[in-house]
């Protein structure tokens, strides 16, 4: 299990999202779906598995009425009704918890009220806040005092939103912090997914960022996220999309996260430290084929040196390389101060 506390730069903490695809219909079947998803994300190889916890009385007003992109895919019911139906029930965290550490995976739940919150923090050992939930003062509050870290997603806020959000959690003595760029549709289209505003987020707030992905593909935005730095990926997952509730239609299979996984690990290895030195892989090339002041012909001491004639700029393969070819405005005239053979590089101390 990775250490999200540092939200360390040269590893993604993969966060496999649940949200409410542990809903089956009774108890019983709520609790054995909620651990098939956390075994699956163990076996997948994230690092943490989230669910959420709500109640719709706490979310939205009594007449908030149906939502246009659930009632698309054909959920035609009141928002609250809907809500009514997926909220988590509180005697079913802690079980979840415990599932989640025998399996060595970080619990988490996105709590949306302060009671929801309550709930979720003795289970926790880092906190979400939705993208809806970014102008929630109280939940913000709560989160800072915490102390704990917590991730915030900032889909459909303007930079300036994100800026309060983020004042605010400091302000109140909040602790390690890291900002999830999301696009706020479920799925997200690729030319929505504006993942360049990772870069913009890390520049504005100088804080770790990382990917709250609604898209379809499984791996193409968290790579490209993992390429431009980000440090926490989140996606959706389910274990059969056909299942009913409104977040199993744009999740991935548990083959699909793993695929992703992974593709994230591979992608740690590849963007490296960002230092730009000559690598240990590198090295023997950088000696081999790299080009220097090299001689072309036999100089004896004292021979003036002059490039076409005895120097030139070559690579040198087995020989020694000679120095930087920047060097030869003050080698060109100059005098031999020891004999040199063919392919030799001209060395510091060669010429007087």
């Amino acid at each position: 299990m990775s250490t999200p506390h540092a939200f360390r730069p040269d590893r993604v903490y993969v966060i496999a999202e649940a949200g409410s695809n542990w809903r089956m219909g009774t108890a019983a079947r709520d609790e054995r779906m909620g651990f098939a998803l956390i075994d699956a994300a163990a076996e997948a190889g994230a690092d943490a598995v989230k669910f959420q916890t709500y109640r719709p009385e706490t979310v939205y007003v009594p007449n908030a009425g149906q939502s246009e992109y659930l009632a698309a895919g054909g959920i035609l019911e009141d928002i609250r009704e809907i809500f009514a139906d997926l909220a988590m029930p509180y005697p079913l965290i802690p079980k979840l918890a415990d599932h989640a550490t025998r399996r060595g995976l970080d619990f988490m739940s996105t709590a949306f009220s302060l009671p929801d919150f309550e709930a979720v923090d003795p289970h926790v050992s880092v906190h979400k806040i939705a993208s809806y939930e970014i102008s929630h003062v109280r939940l913000i509050e709560r989160a800072a005092r915490s102390g704990k870290p917590t991730i915030m997603s900032t889909g459909a806020a303007t930079l300036d939103d994100v800026a309060w959000a983020v004042g605010h959690f400091q302000a109140h003595g909040g602790g390690p912090l890291c900002l999830l760029q999301c696009t706020a549709k479920y799925p997200a289209p690729s030319e929505a997914m504006n993942l360049r505003a990772i870069e913009t987020l890390r520049a504005r707030f100088g804080l770790p960022v990382g990917l709250s992905d609604h898209s379809l593909h499984p791996t193409h935005a968290p790579i490209a996220a993992a390429a431009l730095g980000a440090c926490v990926v989140e996606k959706h997952f389910t274990l059969d999309r056909r299942l009913p509730g409104p977040d199993h239609a744009f999740a991935v299979t548990p083959d699909e996260l793993a695929a992703m996984v992974r593709g994230l690990r591979a992608v740690e290895q590849l963007r490296g430290t960002g230092e730009k030195v000559v690598l240990e892989a590198e090295r023997e090339l950088a000696a081999y084929a790299r080009r220097g002041v090299q001689v072309t012909r036999s100089v004896a001491v004292g021979d003036v040196l002059r490039e076409g004639e005895n120097l030139d700029i070559l690579r040198p393969g087995n020989q020694p390389l000679g120095v930087h070819p920047r060097r030869l405005v003050e080698i060109e005239g100059r005098r031999a101060t020891r004999a040199l053979h063919i392919g030799e590089g001209l060395l510091d101390g060669d010429w007087s």
